[in-house]
């Protein structure tokens, strides 16, 4: 019985002599696939447990969150009302300012944006808000809508907490 012929195809031959072949198979899936595969996606490079993304490497000392009000400042619930999380109308309005703050002065942080610009990003937030809301029985009764941005600060070892109205609409 004759032993099998040597390839003679060079890559196949290197396979052959890799060690650890699927480690490297692994290596270049996280290398190059994945990243390309990831690249148009809204988090590019995201693909949990192998992020890209630090999650608690540091703590700013300043953060925030949004709620949505009727006009008389009375909470609507959000994901009841919207079909939406907190987080996600949270991001909806990160992205407005995010946007907004190519037009404000170099070298201001989305924190120090003037008000002007906080306040249209919130209006437009509550606007793509309402346009895509398909049931609108639970605003039924509601005159209009607000946004409410809130400040957590840390500073002098305590916390404090600013509230300002960055949008307001007003519902047919």
């Amino acid at each position: 019985m004759d032993s099998p012929a040597a390839p003679t195809n060079p890559l196949l031959r290197f396979w052959r002599w890799l060690p650890f072949r699927f480690h490297w198979l692994l290596v270049l899936w996280m290398g190059l696939m994945l990243p390309l595969l990831t690249a148009k996606t809204d988090k590019p490079g995201e693909f949990y447990p192998f992020s890209n993304f630090p999650m608690y490497s540091s703590f700013s000392p300043d953060t925030y969150f949004v709620w949505v009000s009727d006009l008389n400042d009375q909470p609507v619930a959000i994901a009841r009302t919207f079909g939406m999380s907190p987080s996600d109308l949270k991001k909806r309005y990160d992205r407005k300012l995010s946007a907004l703050k190519k037009e404000a002065p170099k070298g201001l942080r989305k924190a120090e944006l003037p008000l002007e610009f906080k306040q249209r990003a919130g209006r437009e937030t509550l606007e793509q808000l309402l346009a895509d809301t398909l049931d609108r029985t639970p605003l039924a009764g509601l005159s209009g809508l607000r946004l409410h941005h809130v400040d957590i600060l840390y500073q002098d070892d305590q916390i404090t907490q600013e509230t300002v109205t960055v949008g307001e609409v007003p519902l047919p």
